[in-house]
This record gives C-alpha cells, structure tokens and sequence, in this order.
C-alpha cells in the first residue's frame, strides 16, 4: 500500500517487523524482496512524489573548503524513487580487482568476493530492465570485433568491458503497482526520519521517529530498520542520534561519516584517427535484448599494479566545458523538464506556485543546462524522441565519425581516505532540528596520479599502435600537472561512511551489512562499500540491496 502519512495522527506508533528508511533504488528494492517473507514492512521514503522547496533544503549544507564539492543538495532528490526519477541508466558491475585487499591501495579490501555477489548482480540487472548480467563485448556480440579501436588493446588496455544501460528505471513508478498491492507493505509518502532513537542501554535500536511537518511525530517500531537513504544522509542519522550514545549510533571508533568518496571524471584530450571508418566500435549497440552497451577502455589489473594506481576507465564523449559536465546538465535538464511539466499538470495556479517555491533552484538548473549550450539542446532532442516514442532512451548522442575528434571522457576510481569525510555542523539545523552535514571531501596524491596515468598510458598506447593522434591541449596539461580540483562535482555518486568491515575498529557495518554492536539496526546503499571502483554505484547498490534483503529473510 501506498499512502499519505500527513493523514497518521501524531503521536501514533505502528508496529512492523521490518522498518526502511529511504526510497530509493536501495530502499525500494530491498523492499521488493523482503515483502516475499510476508512479513510487515514500513517504508518512510523521506518526501513525496515530486521534489519540493521544503525537501530541497533539508538537504543543505556545507563545504569545506568552499568550492571544493557541489552544495549538497544539488544532486540529491528527497522524493519517492530519490535519484532513480533522473539518472541516466548507466549500469556497470565492479570489478574483481576492486574487492582484493592491494597493497598500493591504503584502507581497501572487501569482507565480501565479487563471486558471491554475482548472482546478486544478475538480478540487479534484471530489476534495473538492463538485461542479462553479460559484460563482456566478446561473449554479447561474438560476431564483432572484441576491441573499440582494432590493435589498441594490450598488457595496459582492455576495451572489451561492456556498460549496459536501463531505461531509465524510475524504480518509484515501474514497480508502484507490486508496491501497491503487498498487502504486508506501507510505504508511507511525505515521511521523514528525523531520529532513531535507542535503548537506554545503546545495544539496540528502540524506534525510528518520523514526521511529515515539524512537531507532528510518530514512531514506527520495527524489529529491524534498515537505514537506505544515501551515504549522507545515512551518515547523518547515525551521528545525530547521540541522546544514549555521545558519538552516535555505531561511531565508537569514530567511523561513521569517514572515508566518503566519489569519483573523479571528466574530458582530457582528443584522437584523431588515421581511419575511423575501419575497425572501430564508436556507437552504442543494442543486445539481442535491445538493450544499450558501450565498450569502454579499461585499465587492466596488472597496469594498475605496475603503476601503484586506482581503477580507471576512458571512453569517447563528446566536448563540453568543465563546469556544465561536473554540475551535470543533463540531470538538470531532466529536474527542470520534471518540474515545470509536473506543475503544468496541476494547473496555472499550482505551475506558478511552484515556480515561485523553486525559483532559485529552478535558476541554478537553467544555468547549468546554458553552460553547456547547443550540445546539450542537441541531446535533449535526440532523448525527447526517444523518450516519447520508445521504450528504451538512447542513452547520449555521440559526436559523428565524420568529425575525426574524439575526446576522452575519464572516470577513475577515489582512493580511500579517512580524513575525506562528512561531519554534523552543530552551529545549522534543518526545521526538524536535525544538524546539517558538513562535506570534507579530500583528494590524495594517487588520485592524481591514477588520472595521470590513464591518459599518459592512453596517449602512448594510441601512437604505438599507429591508430592515431592524441592531442592534450595546454589547458588539460596544466590540469594534469597541476591537480585543481576546484569545482568537484560528486555527480550523486556518494559513496563510503559506513564501511563494511569484518573488524569493528576498521568498520561501520559487517559483512551483512549489521551496524557493529547494534543488534537491529542496517545500512543498506553505497555507503558500505569499501572502496569506489570506477564504476557508477547504482547497479551495485541494487545488488548490495538484494543481497541484504535475502539475510534478513533468512533471520525470520
């Protein structure tokens, strides 16, 4: 069921057996699967079907230093379905490397194997509409030639390595009517978790207290909670329960909120080819499924060893500026489009109210969309036919093969670092009362060196080959050199602060992802995972998720 909690009188307490707090990819899918025990679950999503002024700005926060990450409510959506309404689709696995414990790389290993995550993924792709859990260019189209560019790969470069893309799935509107018709489920709109409150002797956790506007609450007791509302905003819940425990809810050795990562990305440099109509897998290609894959060149295992740096990946984008790819013009363009069609169908009146409840956000969207100019008009054309005449959107429109430029696009991996962190700033709170995060993202010199590798090892594979140029211009040289971060844009890739951990002085969570020394108490989302890979986080989360639901089913 589906319901309206401003209508749940305050002071009323429900009882469950399973409490999710979250409505995202997370929360939605581990609900999914735990309704199958016909056990009760309450689900408090944090807002309601659209994005709201008021939900916006629970989300604030700080940035230190100034300018070093995007404000914290730029990317992230308190609503039903949370980032599933606007992302773009992109579904990649991690890869085994990123589960070993490398001695090059400091705080990283998994408690956990990608083989026991497997069959976890393969149902993750199916959840996200992204077909079959296949990955490899060589085993999906056997009858194409393995590599982007014919002689490129070698001991450094893999470029067989598939993405698959969704839809997009809006997990909040795909799955509304199975969602709907559990009869064991409420997923309660507009609710917000503003504490989870423990026991007196701090070993277990005695409710959640939720409330649509300040003042009006109401307790959800559950036998179990499941925190699945982002590694921020995980983080935050946690560190601002310290009414029984001081440090917060599993922070006993000061864990809960470090070792946040991201990804660092972007476009560094252009190839010409000697012959781009000869032996060269550019374009997006459609699976016997239809489903969207594109091949992306990998650096290998062994470059990564031999060159004592992160995972990467590079692939050809088109050109944009800086600015307008890191503040994510698509998705702005996609939350304007939402925004404004939504009100439109509510009426004049309520369009207008909106607009006048949104207007600095709406601004700072339109701003975002311009910097990116005619590229970005171009690719929202393309996505509008697809998206209104077909099922499956086109994921990007990529630059012609006529035009011999090809730039790289690199995403790479954020090396585990306990001083990059969120804290509680205990000077703002938010109209609950609940204090706003302070983001403390640093950036090590590996990091650095990770993106400086990938492109110097790209640039020389390119040449040797005799496949082409790579050219970087002075601007990306000094970028390289120089390592300016400035402007980062986690792009709604939030990842760490609860780390999974066998050893509760290395960790948050355990390996099934149980707060350490908290008896009922879950995260569930890219907060636990350890290190970042270079992959966008959603399908594992999705797995992650499917993975925890199946524990607890067990547990009865």
């Amino acid at each position: 069921m589906i319901e309206d909690a401003r209508k749940i009188d305050p002071g009323t307490r429900i009882e469950t057996d399973l409490c999710v707090v979250g409505g995202g990819a997370a929360g939605i899918c581990l609900a999914l699967e735990y309704i199958k025990s016909g056990k009760d679950v309450i689900l408090i999503p944090g807002g309601g079907p659209n994005q709201t002024a008021d939900g916006i700005d629970l989300y604030r926060g700080g940035v230190s230093p100034p300018r070093s990450h995007e404000p914290l409510e730029e990317n992230r959506l308190r609503m039903w379905g949370g980032t599933t309404t606007v992302w773009g689709g992109r579904c990649i696995p991690f890869d085994p490397v990123d589960f070993e414990d490398r001695s090059w790389i400091p705080h990283s290993g998994w408690p956990i194997t990608q083989e026991e995550l497997n069959p976890y993924i393969a149902r993750a792709c199916a959840l996200c509409e992204a077909g079959e859990a296949d990955f490899d260019a060589r085993s999906v189209f056997p009858d194409r030639q393995g590599e982007i560019l014919g002689g490129f790969d070698n001991e450094d470069f893999a470029s067989w390595p598939l993405e698959r893309w969704s839809i997009p799935t809006d997990f909040s509107r795909r799955y509304a009517k199975e969602l709907e018709a559990a009869p064991n489920l409420r997923v309660l709109l507009h609710a917000n978790a503003v504490h989870l409150q423990m026991d007196v002797g701090g070993c277990t956790l005695s409710h959640v207290m939720a409330a649509c506007t300040p003042g009006r609450n109401f307790i959800v007791e559950a036998k179990k909670t499941v925190l699945a509302c982002g590694a921020l905003e995980n983080a935050r819940l946690l560190l601002a329960a310290r009414d029984i425990l001081p440090a917060g809810i599993g922070n006993e050795c000061d864990l809960v909120g470090r070792f946040y990562q991201s990804h660092l990305f972007g476009v560094c440099g252009h190839v010409t080819l000697n012959n781009p109509k000869k032996d060269f897998n550019y374009d997006f290609e459609k699976d016997h499924e239809g489903i969207y894959c594109r091949r992306r060149f990998w650096l290998t295992p062994g470059a990564q060893r031999k060159h004592g740096v992160g995972n990467a990946v590079g692939f050809f984008f088109r050109p944009v500026s800086g600015a307008s790819e890191h503040r994510n013009a698509m998705v702005s363009s996609i939350m304007l489009a939402k925004t404004l069609l939504g009100g439109a169908r509510k009426g004049p009146r309520r369009l207008i109210q909106i607009v006048m409840e949104q207007k600095k956000d709406l601004l700072t969207h339109l701003g975002i969309v311009l910097k990116d100019g005619p590229a970005v008009f171009g690719q929202l054309a393309a996505v509008a036919y697809t998206r209104f005449f077909q099922k499956r959107r086109l994921p990007m429109i990529l630059s012609p093969k006529s035009t011999n430029r090809f730039h790289l696009f690199f995403q790479t991996e954020h090396i585990p670092d306990a001083e990059s962190r969120v804290i509680l700033n205990p000077s703002s709170s938010d109209e609950y009362g609940m204090p706003r995060l302070e983001a403390q993202i640093r950036f090590s010199e590996t990091d650095q060196r990770t993106v400086r590798t990938l492109i110097t090892l790209f640039g020389e594979r390119m040449e040797k080959a005799g496949l082409g140029s790579f050219v970087l211009s002075q601007e990306d040289q000094d970028r390289l050199k120089g390592g300016n971060l400035q402007g980062f844009n986690s792009n709604a890739h939030n990842i760490g602060t609860t780390r999974m951990s066998k050893d509760p002085s290395q960790g948050v969570v355990n390996p099934d992802s149980h707060i350490h020394r908290v008896d009922n108490l879950y995260v569930a989302g890219s907060s636990v995972f350890p290190t970042s890979s270079h992959a966008n986080p959603t399908l594992m989360i999705v797995a992650m998720s499917l993975r925890l639901a199946d524990h607890l089913k067990k547990l009865g």
